[in-house]
């Protein structure tokens, strides 16, 4: 096969690829909001925690337990919080082993910021990418080769042509910092 017709054939199975990642995207968020508008409480609530656009950071609601009513927020990047319905419209919210009551203008700050914080956490796995885990070391994590990017799903003749590869330029091998010399310290 020529160049132009794997790239195309590649292009088709790229495109179909994303567009069935948007609508299982797209069934997750209705799923993951399927709470949210069956108690409207809870609602306004997240709302004022997070932001009226608070479905892009929260990846489900889920109910933890009857009474009280209790709810599991799951984040974008693996964290969760819970929110705990205590009657007459008025809720409890434990974020991170701090319990924070939502009526306190003071403490709705303080659990907005909680918040954020479990957000600033561990950061969200990039649009497409699986997690794997929580990547607690700090180290770099490596994600695993999709099978796109292997051209596994291509056929057999785009698998068979290999990941293309650079040769490194020159001059750009990998040399240890050198040692910084401290003075001696004068007595």
């Amino acid at each position: 096969m020529n160049k132009e017709l794997l790239l195309e054939k590649y292009i088709k199975v790229a495109v179909k690829k994303a567009l069935k990642e948007q609508e299982e995207q797209q069934r997750k968020a209705e799923k993951a909001m399927y709470m949210v508008y069956r108690f409207p409480g809870l609602k306004k609530l997240m709302e004022d925690l997070m932001s009226p656009a608070f479905g892009r950071y929260v990846n489900g609601i889920n109910i933890v337990a009857p009474k009280p009513t209790t709810f599991k927020v799951d984040l974008v990047n693996g964290q969760d919080f819970s929110i705990k319905y205590i009657g007459k419209g008025n809720f409890n919210v434990k974020i991170s082993g701090k319990k924070y009551d939502p009526l306190n203008i003071g403490e709705l700050e303080r659990a907005s910021q909680g918040i954020a914080n479990l957000l600033e956490l561990n950061y969200a796995p990039k649009e497409g990418a699986e997690s794997g885990g929580s990547n607690a070391g700090g180290g770099e994590a490596t994600p695993p080769e999709s099978p796109a990017a292997s051209g596994a799903e291509l056929g057999p003749e785009l698998a068979a042509a290999g990941p293309e590869t650079t040769a490194p330029a020159a001059g750009a091998e990998a040399t240890p910092p050198a040692e910084e010399e401290t003075p001696p310290a004068e007595a």
